[in-house]
């Protein structure tokens, strides 16, 4: 977890992201260049206010951008998305894409779990006993309800 408001896990994050290649994506003024600003001060990224009628961040960043911020490392801005909605990946695949999952995935009742309703699945089980956070399982959950509707089988 990582606040721009407190600062907490700032100093973790960053040295996760050193000598590698980042990029920041998420909805639209979720605070994604504020992050990049709070972890690299001397970028100082274009950010837009919170709207007092909608309660949520405004639209600020308009084309992605990478910036080198030292030898090896770079992060990439992007604008806002709507939604992810990733291609070509099967219900039952999806769950490899989510690395909070991956020690639990092998415990699975049926190997073809799609970590939803089927009895004896330890992905659920991480969830309940607070092992999977339940913001990701939500958001694994929004993107299982549409992907497959563009596979051509």
């Amino acid at each position: 977890m990582i606040s721009v408001l407190t600062g907490k896990g700032v100093d973790a994050i960053k040295e996760k992201l050193k000598g590698k290649k980042n990029l920041f994506f998420g909805h639209s003024g979720v605070g994604k260049s504020s992050l990049i600003n709070m972890l690299f001060p001397q970028l100082s990224l274009k950010t837009g206010e919170i709207s007092s009628f909608t309660d949520k961040g405004t639209h600020t960043t308009v084309t992605s951008i990478m910036i080198k911020v030292d030898e090896n490392t770079y992060v990439i801005d992007t604008p806002g998305i709507r939604e992810i909605d990733p291609f070509g990946i099967r219900k039952e695949d999806l769950g490899h894409y989510f690395i909070e999952f991956i020690n639990f995935i092998s415990e699975c009742k049926f190997n073809t779990c799609t970590h939803y309703h089927e009895p004896g699945c330890a992905v659920i089980k991480a969830v309940e006993d607070g092992e999977i956070t339940i913001e990701r399982y939500d958001s694994y959950l929004r993107m299982l309800e549409t992907i497959e509707e563009d596979i051509l089988f």
